[in-house]
């Protein structure tokens, strides 16, 4: 990275955790502090870094549920029904650190299934978000679609209910919504993209509009933040995403004078102010 010419820096306001990840940290450290050390399932949140800091603190990831134990953490994308029941036949302490967004989104599928509903959950499929959202849905899953483009072999429909992953972007959810509109009796969409989200996203637009180049902040496994960076690459060709300062190293600067910062909502505030330092604002 070219840092010849002092450069101005534009740091989205909405940068650090969401209060859903803010609070499974809380828990997971409050946890290890009683405990002496916590596991969690899989990666508590999706963030390289965070996960180091929280490993030093004696907060470690688990990939099977087969292990017994004192205590366990289940993140806060969510578990699905089976895991649950394995984690609370294994571990004596079950602390469910699951995102109230996540929770709702739960809650509102299961109340389409009363009414006989098909769900339709827009998301990427790999995700462990999505595949929580799928496990409530069972049988009445009618399918899980990127954007409108997937909703395909689909003639008609009597009844489906349409819900998103927290972090998707609003533009795949509303091209799937259209589609499903047309080929379903009865439609009902319910936006559960996060409120949070929707923030960042919209200030992200307004950021890329106005600077040379744009520096897109998260982990390599976060939905959230390589949304932010579709978002703001088809605005700003000279946008960048980077997990760690070291990444900017690969980046040439050297012609923008204003740059723009966001970050997605698992990066740790301390690792987004690091890169900022970096950038010499």
């Amino acid at each position: 990275m070219h840092r010849d010419v002092k450069k101005k820096i534009i740091v989205a306001k909405n940068i650090g955790f969401c209060s859903g990840v803010e609070r499974a940290v809380k828990l997971a450290e409050e946890t290890a502090t009683q405990f002496g050390k916590a596991y969690t399932l899989d990666a508590l949140l999706h963030n390289e870094e965070e996960m180091q800091r929280l490993k030093e603190k004696g907060i470690l990831p688990l990939y099977s549920l087969n292990n017994k134990g004192e205590v366990i953490l289940l993140p806060a994308h969510g578990s699905t029904a089976l895991e649950h029941k394995k984690a609370e036949e294994n571990f004596k302490n079950v602390i469910d650190t699951i995102c109230p967004f996540v929770l709702r989104t739960v809650h509102i599928i299961k109340n389409l299934i009363k009414e006989d509903y098909k769900i339709a959950i827009v998301g990427d499929k790999n995700h462990r978000e999505v595949k929580v959202l799928s496990d409530a849905a069972r049988k009445n899953l009618l399918g899980v679609f990127q954007d409108g483009t997937e909703v395909k072999n689909i003639q008609s429909i009597s009844k489906v209910g349409v819900v998103a992953q927290s972090t998707t972007s609003q533009d795949a959810f509303f091209s799937v919504a259209n589609k499903l509109i047309r080929v379903a009796n009865e439609t009902r969409c319910f936006n559960t993209i996060c409120k949070e989200t929707l923030r960042r996203q919209k200030e992200a637009r307004e950021i890329a509009k106005n600077v040379d180049c744009m520096i897109v902040i998260g982990g390599k496994t976060s939905a959230n933040s390589h949304w932010l960076y579709e978002i703001v690459k088809k605005i700003n060709a000279h946008s960048y995403f980077i997990q760690t300062e070291k990444d900017l190293d690969d980046i040439s600067l050297k012609n923008c004078s204003v740059v723009g910062v966001v970050s997605g909502t698992s990066t740790p505030y301390w690792l987004t102010k690091k890169i900022i330092r970096r950038l010499g604002g």
